[in-house]
């Protein structure tokens, strides 16, 4: 997949709005009004909603009350994506929206399915993963009905499509790639002529071909290679894909994980193949922090999908009350989590209230 390169908008600006943000979610128990949904229908998954203390924006035309499409591409097991449903929540609380999460299950065809029926309902707004460009057609029937449409963690919409989504907010990919290729090799963990391994879940969506453009700038720099293997989301099938691969290539000299799934089975993984050879990657999970504060994995590259969820919805509400265009953030910006910081991170991961990591 390939999407627009976001443009950075003050990213200074845009992290002290969620900081601030916070505080005051927490102060008003951040509630939100929220429908979760597996499936093209809007039932809840829970039976039931939960209503908002919040009393909406202040100013301009009232949002208070209208519904939000948050639609995440994957399934509801899909640990990555607890923080950034707890940000969109927050953002809904913050603004007095409703909040309708759907999830796409990894499918087109369901995905562009939710989208047309939120679009048919006359939604106020949309933020959605787009994970290829079988939803170009669906972003522009929304711009068609003045419905406004942000992405977030993945963009890859093509040709007009592109031109119908009016912000991404999500990691500059490339950008990370190349960081944590450079931060191994400048730790002495790869070496010229080294041979990497870098699994990802779905080596074919946006998020990993340009995280492997990075990581592969880096490490021809240094005349080193790096063979794409795809692993699904499932810890399990992952781990015994990374065994596999292991024994099969008992030169690797490193692994760059792609996608949390693969950085969170590689300690196991390298385990089991009988090897030590250093990990680095992305994302956040128990299981990563851990082998962080071990020293098993040298680093991580964090999304901060928490910004993710509550930026997306949060430029909707502010386009929808006062008319602010919506506007491109790099969630990332640099954030490593390493042995340096990794004890302030693990205690905002896991469970359902996570906010750095699912």
């Amino acid at each position: 997949m390939a999407h627009r390169k976001s443009k950075i908008f003050s990213a200074r600006w845009a992290m002290l709005s969620i900081i601030s943000a916070i505080f005051v979610v927490i102060l008003t128990a951040c509630g939100g009004s929220t429908t979760t949904s597996s499936s093209s229908t809007t039932s809840s998954s829970s039976g039931a909603t939960t209503s908002s203390s919040s009393t909406g924006l202040s100013g301009g035309t009232s949002i208070s009350g209208k519904t939000i499409l948050f639609e995440i591409k994957s399934g509801p097991s899909n640990f990555f994506f607890t923080p950034v449903v707890n940000g969109a929540k927050a953002a809904a609380a913050m603004a007095g929206l409703n909040l309708q999460i759907q999830y796409g299950n990894d499918d087109d065809a369901t995905m562009v399915n939710q989208v047309n029926t939120a679009i048919a309902s006359n939604v106020a707004g949309i933020a959605v993963t787009i994970p290829d460009a079988s939803l170009n057609k669906a972003a522009c029937d929304a711009r068609a009905k003045n419905i406004p449409v942000v992405a977030f963690n993945t963009n890859g919409a093509t040709g007009q499509g592109a031109q119908c989504v009016q912000a991404f907010v999500g990691q500059d990919f490339a950008q990370s790639g190349y960081l944590i290729a450079q931060r191994m090799i400048n730790d002495g963990k790869i070496k010229s002529g080294d041979h990497v391994f870098c699994p990802v879940e779905s080596p074919d969506q946006v998020y990993a071909v340009q995280r492997y453009a990075g990581v592969k700038q880096a490490l021809d720099a240094i005349g080193a290679t790096c063979e794409v293997l795809g692993t699904g989301n499932d810890l399990a099938p992952a781990q015994a894909t990374l065994i596999s691969y292991l024994l099969g290539h008992p030169k690797t000299a490193a692994i760059i994980a792609l996608g949390g799934t693969p950085l969170s089975v590689a300690p196991a993984a390298i385990k089991k193949a009988n090897m030590n050879i250093p990990i680095g990657g992305f994302d956040l999970s128990q299981d990563i922090l851990t082998a962080i504060k071990s020293g098993v994995i040298t680093a991580t590259v964090d999304q901060q999908p928490y910004i993710q969820g509550f930026q997306a919805v949060w430029d909707l509400a502010l386009y929808l009350q006062y008319g602010i265009t919506p506007s491109n953030v790099n969630t990332s910006n640099r954030a490593l989590i390493d042995s340096t910081n990794v004890s302030q991170v693990i205690p905002l991961v896991g469970g359902s209230s996570a906010i750095r990591g699912g």
